[in-house]
């Protein structure tokens, strides 16, 4: 079993003092989450422990990552994931910003244009979370899917500028789910929340270049209302420790 709480330490080194301090907060606050990160008694206790520390330490919320998760699980079915692969795809949105750890507080606030090099770092985020997955039992499908969630269907995403099927199916499916849950959502202070119909045609225009096609048009098929749905939290869609 690997040291799972020392990987993240040793990753939020290369953020600085003050993520480190916080790391170590978050974890004194969070007993729970450190137990199953020590224990690692299940891959859904420690995937939900590392769901919490990301929201603790404001990379994502914890509704946002719970929204990922049921809008994945909604099109993952759609597509004909069986209930395990579904499974898998929810541990893998839950954790998908761990990388982010890696990355400093000043550089994931700036709202502004990112230089080169910060662009670069923030890029990091995706090989940072694989790495701290290695070796993680049960989180072998969410490890894939935290480094290829920013691969694009033409290969112009990153890290490893992948393409179509080169990509896992999980991380086709995040992505266009990730892209969706950016445009519609209402907490983001330097741009206008837009509504399902503006996503749903913006997603359509990047098929077959950033979204795998068929999955836009499994996407395209599903009840709008649906969508709506689990926004609002009245699908339970996840089982959070």
């Amino acid at each position: 079993m690997v040291d799972l709480i020392h990987r993240l330490r040793r990753i939020a080194q290369m953020a600085g003092d003050a993520r480190c301090t916080t790391l170590e907060d978050a974890l004194r606050a969070d007993g729970r989450g450190g137990r199953a990160l020590l224990e690692q008694t299940t891959p859904r206790d420690v995937a939900a422990a590392l769901m919490r520390l990301c929201a603790t330490l404001e990379f994502e919320s914890l509704e946002h990552a719970r929204r990922l998760a049921g809008w994945c699980r909604m099109l993952g079915a759609a597509a004909g994931m069986a209930d395990a692969e579904l499974e898998l795809l929810v541990l893998g949105a839950q954790v998908h910003d761990i990388g982010k750890l890696g990355v400093s507080a000043e550089v994931l606030g700036n709202d502004d244009a990112l230089t080169a090099t910060e662009l670069d770092w923030i890029r990091m985020h995706s090989s940072l979370g694989h790495a701290i997955l290695a070796g993680v039992a049960g989180l072998e499908a969410a490890r894939e899917l935290v480094l290829c969630h920013h691969e694009y269907w033409n290969g112009s995403g990153y890290p490893e500028g992948r393409r179509g099927t080169d990509i896992p199916r999980a991380a086709r499916i995040f992505g266009l789910v990730d892209s969706y849950e950016a445009i519609v959502r209402d907490d983001v202070g330097y741009r206008a929340r837009r509504d399902h119909d503006a996503a749903r045609d913006e997603l359509c225009e990047l098929a077959g270049v950033r979204y795998d096609p068929e999955l836009v048009a499994i996407f395209r098929a599903i009840d709008p209302h649906a969508w709506r749905a689990v926004e609002g939290g009245d699908l339970p869609v996840l089982r959070v420790a």
